[in-house]
């Protein structure tokens, strides 16, 4: 779980990043925006979505 959130937070926050520095998309979500029409925050919700991965590996792991 940890490794997935990793992914996302990386591929998530780096998309909204280079879309906001740039006006370009980056990494899966940019193949993803050519098949269908994503809303300008996906990015942002794919990293937050991963940082909740991350949080929760972090919990687990301490309980264990």
């Amino acid at each position: 779980m940890m490794i997935a959130g990793v992914v996302l937070v990386i591929q998530g926050f780096g998309n909204a990043l280079t879309r906001w520095l740039w006006g370009i998309d980056w990494g899966l979500l940019a193949v993803a925006e050519r098949t269908t029409d994503l809303p300008p925050w996906t990015g942002a919700a794919v990293g937050l979505l991963g940082l909740v991965l991350v949080a929760a590996a972090r919990l687990k792991g301490r309980r264990a």
